[in-house]
């Protein structure tokens, strides 16, 4: 039915075979696109993944550099960090040579993989424990060397029993044969890398393969298209003019007295055909009635210069549609272009785009040369061209008379026309045809950029410089992508050096994301996040490191677990790390924007001066509580039996002479608490002037022999004349009484204690020696800090404020010196004051000297 009411019409089978050919080259367009599509994915994804390989291989290759490097170093000085630090390479290695073993597809990946787990199980099932008891073997003092020899190696009982189990070979100098394994893995590593390398290039000739046979296939659908012209249009249109110089023919043969009884047209049933009807009825009705016909000849000549119009307009149609062809197929691959134009904009951020998206737009606005011109900060200008000579680009810049310069200040699109000199690239004069349009900053009403286009042949038409337009509008919006991309990126930066700004460290987590953001004081707080590593920059990681070295892991990992649940705990957490050495308070801040939760802000705080200053008054509150309760029951209970008893005077004298002696050590108590708070406000004072310390340390020297029978005090000079300093006669008094005090007090069983004197040109110096309890190495740091007592069993025994020596270190400080101990657990201590020589002291000793060299 719609082929019957097609053929009745001469125009619609002219509609009918134009849309024919419009239906053919869409189809085959549409193929094309789709097949170069599929094409170019496939090929991305191979070359995605070589690339990856590639990066991988390197980076193992890189891990391996870098353990040969430390496992020297290890060698060298045999430190622990190090070792542990190939440890973790170790794992680090193992993962990326499984990663190699479970994802090679050819024969030279696998090589390659198992050529690095051959090296692998060498190093550090061999090479590392053998250096490992080569560094034992140093620090017992079995090898003796500076630098490590081969030999010395393969002499160790474990390099003897890995040669002798072929686990390391040796070279023929007689050392471990270590560099052919690592050459045999290079070797590998060159040979997947070539091969990666030449997969990269057959992938490439591959994908040119893909786009020539996308051109093959484009020319066959052009073929295909020519074919409908030619097997299918061409026929009708030849048909079609056939017939109507059949009847053409036949109404000239009839015109010239041929009996024409009837014409065949083929049965149709379209003008064409109603047109015969009516040449057969006219031919039957001459054959019957000459005399009819010719008086009908009039008729039949309008009717055959009817029939001429008719052909004419048929001829018209025709180049009609050729026309129509040809725009087609010049719109469709401006589209292309448009297209593209599109895309590049969509998905590119830099300027390396741009010489690609000038040259379409010259392509679709059909121009010879042209340029994107950027303003840059400070007025300043960056271009973009092609087809343009540097001198046009300087003239387009430079001169103040430039179409760019009217577009700018005209702020619209501005166009030119000039004739071009003979030494033009073309070979005649020519009009030259420019416009210049400005892209503008919707919110400023700024000009960002300028599209500049040059035509040859004659002006820009309406629907092009629509086109131009509509690019500058797109090419705007793109533009502003890539600033506010720039500002986001300095946002980001300026957020980064803020957080690293702050003391606290900080841990930024977003729900279901792996990666963190921490700051520069995490790293301070926690050396073992070594910074800018892969391991560091996920959650995972961070927290493994971190829990590794806090105190109570289990509960830490609580408090986490609750954490990355999506909870937010009230309370912070205080935890402690490296053995109760730094304290750490931990809190939980959520960020929201706009209501809607962002993350959560792990903040950890050192709070070791805090926590360290808690212990300390409570320990002041326990030594005062403590220090002055036993005096004040003493001096409280002898009062109160005088009071109520009656008693002779002896026991009267004794007990006064009690309560006196308590109420000295009393006020002895108070006097330190006051000298500490002094100390912390820094306003203490000396009543200094020049001193001779003989004559004290002998007087200091004999009252504490003479109080005592259990130890042996006796005083030494080393010196003949002791240098005068200039001191506080009674600070230092007080020093050499605590001093004194301590040695008798911490030598319970007793024993001998020295005091040696000596002296050199600028210092005066004496030592206070002992054969007491001694001190334990852990407690020299803080010997000297207020309260801080050593926590064993004898000293707890002994009792004090621990204030004696933090005293003794303000005095000694005061006057400019210092004071030192050594001490041995269950031998004795030795505490050593050295002091500066009073300069007017030195001067006159080194006068004296001089005098007598003269």
């Amino acid at each position: 039915m719609i082929i019957q009411w097609i053929n009745r019409k001469i125009g619609r089978q002219l509609m009918a075979s134009f849309y024919i050919v419009l239906t053919t080259l869409m189809i085959s367009s549409l193929v094309v696109y789709t097949y170069t599509d599929t094409k170019l994915q496939e090929t991305r994804l191979k070359l995605e993944d070589i690339r990856e390989r590639s990066v991988r291989a390197g980076a193992l290759w890189e891990e391996w550099q870098d353990l040969q490097f430390n496992m020297r170093g290890y060698a060298l000085i045999g430190d622990q960090d190090i070792y542990q630090k190939m440890i973790n390479q170790r794992k680090t290695i193992d993962e990326q040579t499984r990663w190699f073993e479970e994802n090679a597809i050819y024969q030279q990946g696998k090589d390659y993989a198992r050529s690095s787990r051959e090296l692998y199980a060498y190093y550090f099932e061999a090479i590392l424990p053998l250096i490992q008891s080569y560094v034992e073997a140093k620090s017992s003092g079995t090898v003796t060397e500076s630098f490590l020899e081969g030999k010395t190696l393969t002499s160790l009982p474990l390099g003897k029993e890995l040669l002798a189990n072929g686990q390391i070979k040796l070279d023929a100098s007689g050392n471990i044969d270590v560099l052919s394994e690592i050459n045999k893995s290079e070797l590998a590593l060159g040979g997947y890398r070539d091969f990666l390398e030449d997969w990269s290039d057959k992938t490439s000739r591959q994908l040119e393969q893909e786009i020539q046979t996308t051109q093959l296939i484009w020319l066959s659908n052009i073929i295909v298209l020519v074919g409908v012209l030619i097997f299918f249009v061409y026929p009708f249109i030849r048909k079609i003019t056939a017939e109507l110089l059949s009847l053409v023919k036949n109404s000239q043969r009839l015109a010239g007295g041929e009996d024409m009884k009837h014409v065949k047209i083929s049965g149709r049933k379209d003008e064409i055909g109603v047109l015969a009807l009516s040449f057969n009825q006219m031919a039957s009705s001459i054959s019957d009635n000459k005399q009819h016909l010719l008086a009908k000849n009039e008729e039949l000549q309008a009717q055959q210069e009817e029939l001429q119009a008719q052909q004419e307009e048929l001829q018209a149609q025709q180049q009609e549609l050729e026309e129509a062809l040809e725009l087609t197929i010049r719109n469709e691959q401006h589209l292309q272009y448009r297209n593209d134009l599109t895309e590049t904009l969509a998905t590119r951020e830099a300027l390396t785009a741009y010489p690609e998206i000038i040259e379409k737009l010259i392509a679709i606005t059909d121009s010879e040369i042209g340029a994107l011109v950027f303003v840059d900060e400070g007025s300043a200008y960056s271009i973009v061209t092609h087809g343009m000579t540097e001198e046009l680009s300087e003239r387009l810049l430079g001169s103040d008379l430039s179409l760019l310069k009217r577009a700018e200040s005209l702020k619209k699109a501005v166009h030119s026309s000039k004739q071009v000199a003979s030494d033009h690239p073309l070979p005649y004069p020519y009009y030259m045809y420019e416009t210049a349009v400005p892209i503008f900053d919707p919110a400023s009403e700024e000009a960002i950029a300028f599209i500049y286009l040059v035509r040859y042949r004659d002006q820009f038409t309406n629907e092009q410089m629509r086109d131009i337009m509509s690019f500058s509008r797109q090419l705007s919006l793109s533009l502003l992508r890539m600033r506010l991309f720039d500002e986001m990126n300095r946002e980001k930066t300026k957020t980064e050096r803020i957080l690293d700004s702050i003391r606290e460290a900080v841990i930024y987590i977003e729900p279901g994301k792996d990666e963190v953001f921490v700051n520069r004081p995490l790293y301070d707080l926690f050396p073992e996040l070594q910074y800018g590593t892969t391991k560091n920059e996920t959650l995972q990681g961070c927290l493994n490191t971190i829990r590794a070295v806090v105190d109570e892991p289990e509960i830490f990992a609580r408090y986490m677990e609750g954490i990355l649940r999506g909870e937010v705990p009230k309370d912070s957490l205080q935890f402690s790390i490296h053995q109760q050495v730094v304290f750490i308070q931990f809190y939980v801040e959520t960020i929201e924007v706009e209501g809607i939760r962002k993350g959560t802000m792990l903040v950890l705080r050192d709070v070791t001066k805090e926590t360290e200053m808690d212990r300390l008054k409570s320990e002041l509150v326990s030594t005062v509580s403590h220090e002055l309760r036993t005096p004040l029951s003493s001096i409280y209970g002898f009062t109160e039996l005088m009071l109520n008893r009656k008693m002779d005077l002896s026991k009267q004298d004794k007990y006064l002479k009690t309560i006196h002696s308590e109420t000295e050590r009393l006020s002895n108590l108070v006097n330190d608490f006051l000298d500490v708070q002094r100390m912390e406000a820094r306003i203490q004072s000396y009543q200094k002037g020049l001193l001779d310390l003989q004559p004290l340390l002998e007087e200091t020297t004999q009252f504490y022999a003479a109080s005592t029978t259990n130890h042996t005090i006796t005083f030494r000079s080393l010196t003949d004349a002791c240098p005068l300093i200039e001191a506080d006669e009674e600070k230092m008094k007080q020093l050499m009484n605590n001093l004194l005090n301590n040695a008798v007090k911490y030598s319970p069983f007793g024993g001998n204690i020295e005091v040696v004197l000596e002296a050199d040109h600028h210092h005066v110096q004496f030592a206070v020696r002992d054969e007491g309890i001694g001190i334990p190495k852990s407690a020299l740091a803080k010997l000297f800090d207020k309260f801080y007592r050593v926590d064993n069993s004898d000293s707890r025994k002994i009792g004090g404020t621990g204030l004696g020596l933090a005293i003794c270190k303000e005095i000694v400080e005061g006057h400019d010196g210092e004071i030192t101990v050594e001490s041995v657990e269950k031998q004795g201590s030795t505490f050593t004051v050295k002091l500066p020589q009073s300069v007017q002291e030195y001067m006159v000793v080194s006068d004296g000297l001089d005098m007598s060299e003269k």
